[in-house]
């Protein structure tokens, strides 16, 4: 699984700043202002993962109070809603190769689903459910 770190105030390009109780917070789709590469998105409580990619740029992740699933990176412009019209409660993992990196989520009924972005192409796929540890 790939290395990853919630966002604070320590790292340089990249600080969450609550807008509430961000992680004491019982109900999850409470907000959170989060701000990654200078860009700030409205997240649910869970807030934001900045992942250290291997082989491409490091990304910021995090799920709108709404469930809609987003990211975003240096010189996207903004944060980006992820492609497939997923809806989720958190993200909870990250997994890299040489060919491509995924993404696995949950959802508020404990479902889990994967999207992978293949590096040929530079494409994020669906949405698709998994039942496995990794995507």
């Amino acid at each position: 699984m790939k290395s990853r770190f919630r966002l604070s105030a320590a790292v340089a390009a990249v600080s969450l700043a609550a807008a509430g109780a961000v992680g004491a917070s019982t109900t999850p789709a409470a907000a959170a202002s989060a701000t990654c590469f200078g860009y700030t998105g409205n997240l649910n409580a869970y807030g934001a993962d900045y992942v250290a990619w291997q082989y491409g740029p490091s990304e910021c992740f995090g799920v709108a109070p709404s469930g809609t699933i987003w990211h975003t990176w240096s010189g996207a412009g903004s944060w980006k809603e992820m492609p497939g019209n997923g809806r989720a409660l958190r993200f909870i993992g990250y997994f890299e190769n040489s060919a491509g990196k995924a993404v696995k989520v949950v959802t508020e009924s404990g479902n889990y689903y994967c999207n992978y972005d293949d590096y040929a192409t530079n494409t994020w796929g669906g949405w698709y459910g998994t039942s496995t540890d990794h995507c």
